[in-house]
């Protein structure tokens, strides 16, 4: 009779094959760059204190976030040469030797691409090229120089040998940026012509709640500021996992990863 009453365990809410990889993961991340930039470094937030910047939509704008961001994960601007392009700008080209230009409807909610890694260039810097759109949308230009910047961490430095979208996610969590990717990972659009959402990123919505639990979880952060910095959705599935991690404490970075086994 009084079972009718018992609460339920608080329940993980990513399967159990992602939750698994995505601990590992961490634990790899915290390896490789040390527990240094864990536990120490200063989470960077949409604040005109940590980006005294004037987003007009100019290069200059553009450059000065990418300094901060190349500092906070320890890269050197003088090794990255970046770039600018315009993915809303198509070229169809013609049958009879003519090319015509067209610019998708404002409207649509089809996904482009925000930013590109191409590796070392001739002169041995790294390409790094961001859409232009990017450059009046502040939160959303952070999060696509972290993760391309990710990918020099990752690809550039040589720490593995082939590319794994969801892992470069997961590295601008570790180096204090994740806020920033967490938030832009699924944004709505609401206005009179259209009702939709568009994406940024690899890791889904839940993920990335249960990569920043992770996060709070390893520094010892029992209720963090900085969740009021997270929208609504991202920071119900923060609570969400954090409350799973916090009642399954002998379980977590213990199991182990079977990537064959499903969920």
């Amino acid at each position: 009779m009084f079972g009718l009453f018992s609460k339920k365990p608080p329940a993980c809410p990513i399967d159990t094959n992602t939750r698994l990889w995505m601990e590992q993961a961490f634990v790899w991340l915290v390896q490789e760059f040390g527990q240094s930039n864990l536990l120490t470094k200063p989470m960077l937030f949409p604040t005109s204190e940590h980006f005294p910047i004037a987003y007009d939509g100019s290069n200059a704008s553009l450059e000065q976030t990418a300094r901060i961001i190349a500092r906070q994960m320890e890269i050197d601007m003088k090794n990255i040469n970046l770039e600018i392009y315009n993915e809303s700008i198509q070229e169809i080209q013609g049958n009879y030797g003519f090319s015509m230009w067209t610019i998708p409807d404002e409207t649509s909610t089809e996904q482009l691409t925000a930013g590109l890694y191409f590796g070392k260039n001739e002169a041995g810097t790294f390409d790094v090229f961001i859409e232009r759109n990017n450059l009046r949308d502040p939160e959303k230009l952070v999060a696509t120089i972290a993760h391309e910047f990710a990918h020099i961490k990752l690809l550039g430095e040589k720490r593995v040998p082939f590319n794994d979208e969801s892992l470069t996610d997961l590295t601008t969590v570790l180096f204090g940026i994740g806020v920033f990717n967490a938030n832009c990972a699924f944004r709505e659009i609401k206005n009179f012509i259209v009702r939709g959402h568009n994406t940024l990123g690899y890791l889904k919505q839940r993920e990335w709640g249960y990569a920043l639990a992770l996060y709070a979880y390893v520094r010892q952060e029992k209720d963090p500021d900085w969740i009021n910095y997270l929208t609504p959705n991202i920071r119900s599935d923060f609570k969400k996992s954090t409350a799973f991690i916090n009642a399954n404490n002998d379980r977590i970075f213990k199991e182990k990863y079977n990537p064959g086994k499903q969920p």
